[in-house]
This record gives structure tokens, sequence and C-alpha cells, in this order.
């Protein structure tokens, strides 16, 4: 059985990216914002995108920093609401985390969707 993320889950297209960067809301939790945009009623699940800061330097670094984020997401979809698209955006100091403070980051972040959307 295949185990990570499906490719309908995963947000590709520049255009769907700015659609939730530009009108989405936005919530802030050091060392993540977290911006989301309700889908279309056609599209009940829920779909994400990383975007690190350049300043995060090192590609070994980086990819095992998305890694980590996708693994966290992929494990814990039910922490956020379906029938939306969510970007999170990874600023400087992400990459000191431990796998379980980048979990508990990352779940009060979906927490505060809940309660702001």
């Amino acid at each position: 059985m295949r185990e990570s993320l499906k490719r309908e889950e995963i947000i590709r297209r520049r255009r769907d990216i700015g659609a939730v960067m530009s009108t989405g809301k936005r919530v802030d939790s050091e060392p993540f914002t977290l911006r989301y945009k309700e889908r279309e009623a056609s599209f009940p699940s829920r779909r994400v995108a990383f975007l690190l800061n350049g300043k995060i330097k090192g590609a070994v670094v980086r990819n095992r920093l998305k890694r980590r984020l996708r693994e966290i997401f992929r494990r814990n979809k039910h922490w956020f609401p379906s029938g939306y698209d969510y970007i999170i955006q990874v600023r400087l100091g992400a990459e000191g985390l431990k796998f379980d403070g980048l979990k508990e980051r990352i779940k009060a972040l979906a927490g505060k969707v809940e309660n702001v959307g």
C-alpha cells in the first residue's frame, strides 16, 4: 500500500497557490504561516503545498524539512478541515526543530484554522 501523499492531495499549479496566497485566510505560529482557502464544492478533500524560505540554507536541510512536514500532514490529515487548500510557509528557525516539535507546531496551526474558519 502506498503511504505517500496522493497526487491529488498536493497543490501543484502556480495559479492555485497564487489564489490561496492572495485571497486566502492567514494564521501565524512561529516559524510557520498557514494560509488556507475554501475549495469548490466539487472537491471535498484537502490539498497542501509547502513553501520554504530561501534563507534556509542547504538542499539536504530543506528537503529533510519538507519530507518531515509532508509526513506530519499525511498522518494527521484529520487535524485540517476538509474542503480547503492549505499552504504552509516555513520560515527560518524551523530547520532546528525536531520531528515532535514540528508536529506540535503544525497541530497548533491546524487548531487555529478551526477557531478562525
